[in-house]
C-alpha cells in the first residue's frame, strides 16, 4: 500500500480532516491532498511531524515511506 493511502486511513481513523492534519503539520490542505492521491511524499523533516499528529511511531510512518520508494522503483 502506498504511502498516501496508509496517510489518509490513518488520518481518518484519528477523525481528522485533511485541513486539521494540514494545519498541525504547517502545510496546506493542498499539500497533503497531493500526498494522498499519491503525487507526492512529504519532506523528510514533515514525518515527524505526521507521526505525532497521528499518535503513531515515527518508524511506522518511515517503513510507509520506504515501501512507497521501492514500490515507485520497481
Amino acid at each position: 500500500m502506498l504511502f498516501g493511502q496508509q496517510l489518509r486511513i490513518e488520518r481518518k481513523r484519528n477523525e481528522m480532516s485533511a485541513q486539521n492534519l494540514a494545519d498541525v503539520c504547517g502545510v496546506t490542505r493542498a499539500y497533503i491532498s497531493l500526498i494522498e492521491g499519491g503525487f507526492r511524499l512529504p519532506g523528510r523533516s514533515l514525518i515527524p511531524i505526521m507521526a505525532e499528529a497521528l499518535n503513531l511511531k515515527v518508524n511506522i510512518i518511515l517503513n510507509w515511506y520506504l515501501e512507497d520508494v521501492r514500490e515507485k522503483q520497481q
